[in-house]
């Protein structure tokens, strides 16, 4: 009866699973939603509203239902935010982001298929239907949390990745000037004003985003800790 019943509640646990980790390399921690953090192994499913986090020297692979796979980076710091699967396709899939580096190579959609893949960071959200790419959220100072992020690029190996974002507009619009009127209310009043951009990248091509800043050209080479990772385990 004990037997039957543990393997009733792992069964109930792989029901909710939508990927699992299939690397880790050095530190690294999951956070089920309204859970605490536990360190990560390789093995483990990750499930909804997950939060994952490596530490300085940190990198996890993780393979998704649909064959997808995402590495994270040193000091980064993801949100399993949307999820879904129709048997071993991907219906709907978004990941956010916090801070730090993510690489993705994405399975091909099937044609004719509304099948969406995204990922998002700090004034961006990049969205693809099958293709490499990585998306480095950069923080102001490293170790807050909330990180403040300076800089958000994303970057395209293979395929193409269709970019929005929200940059500030110069100069924003001033507030009202004149006598002071009795309102009924309070009401919030703000200078900033933002501006959607929008992007399509393909191979060899990055867009780089601040707050007040949307560049895109040539990628630019990089060799560092993702790069290693992604050498030692391919």
């Amino acid at each position: 009866m004990r037997a039957a019943l543990l393997a009733l509640v792992l069964s109930t646990t792989a029901l909710g699973a939508v990927g699992t980790v299939t690397v880790v390399d050095g530190p690294a921690f999951r956070t089920p939603k309204g859970g605490a953090e536990q360190p990560l192994q390789q093995g483990v499913s990750v499930e909804l509203d997950d939060t994952l986090r490596t530490g300085p020297a940190g990198g996890l692979k993780l393979t998704l239902t649909d064959q997808s796979v995402v590495v994270l980076g040193p000091d980064s710091e993801l949100l399993v935010e949307r999820a879904e699967f129709e048997g071993q396709e991907r219906s709907r899939v978004s990941l956010k982001l916090l801070v730090g580096g993510i690489w993705a190579k994405v399975k091909k959609a099937i044609a004719g298929t509304d099948s969406t893949f995204e990922v998002s960071a700090a004034r961006a959200v990049a969205g693809v239907r099958g293709t490499i790419f990585r998306v480095d959220a950069t923080p102001l100072i490293a170790g807050t949390h909330p990180p403040k992020i300076r800089e958000t690029v994303v970057r395209v190996s293979e395929g193409r990745v269709a970019v929005n974002a929200q940059v500030k507009k110069p100069g924003g619009k001033p507030p009202p000037t004149g006598p002071r009127v009795e309102v009924p209310g309070p009401t919030e009043v703000t200078a900033e004003q933002w501006e959607k951009r929008f992007v399509e990248l393909q191979a060899g091509r990055e867009v780089r985003i601040t707050d007040t800043q949307f560049q895109s050209g040539k990628a630019r080479e990089t060799k560092d800790a993702i790069d290693r990772f992604l050498q030692k385990h391919p």
